[in-house]
């Protein structure tokens, strides 16, 4: 005769699909998990130009940290990822050059902040053209690519709004041989 066997009254759960209620119940809540980190703590972006040379290259794999501007305001030196203001899908990557209150200009060749020629030993030749002098306002940075003369930056579309922010870039890792952190580099 073909008997269920009961125990207490309840007929035991298929496995196979005991697994599957539990695979779908762990695979929510990772997503779930996911979402909450990406949305305020973390975040993958992909580098796209030659902007950022020599520290970011293209095609390179960035982890971008949400959480830092919670605390405390961009500060220069900061590597940040931006929304672009002429187009909000786009976003940027910079270096943070000037802070509110101070004055950034570019002249003969050098980057000069609240009148002090400022070294940057990560910007490997001569810049071309002038900038500035420029006053940045309140909740505004003044940003540009490590790469000087192939960057398009504050110098062609102005200071980015503090709001526009969405993270400070922290950590390399893709590919493997170039991991590591992203250094921020104040004067």
């Amino acid at each position: 005769m073909g008997f269920i066997k009961v125990k207490f009254g309840v007929a035991r759960m298929n496995p196979l699909k005991k697994a599957f209620k539990e695979w779908s119940k762990d695979f929510l809540k990772a997503l779930f998990f996911f979402l909450i980190l990406q949305t305020y703590f973390i975040q993958g972006f992909v580098i796209e130009g030659a902007c950022m040379e020599p520290q970011l290259y293209s095609n390179e794999k960035i982890l971008v940290n949400k959480f830092f501007l919670w605390f405390k305001a961009p500060q220069v030196g900061d590597v940040i990822v931006f929304t672009f203001s002429l187009d909000p899908s786009k976003d940027f990557i910079k270096r943070v050059v000037g802070v509110e209150g101070d004055e950034i200009e570019i002249r003969d060749g050098y980057l000069f902040r609240n009148g002090a020629k400022i070294s940057e030993p990560f910007v490997k030749e001569y810049i071309f053209g002038n900038f500035g002098p420029t006053k940045i306002g309140k909740n505004k940075v003044c940003v540009m690519g490590d790469n000087r003369n192939n960057s398009h930056d504050s110098r062609s579309w102005g200071l980015v709004d503090v709001s526009q922010i969405k993270g400070k870039a922290e950590i390399k890792f893709w590919p493997p041989w170039a991991m590591g952190f992203i250094r921020s580099i104040s004067n």
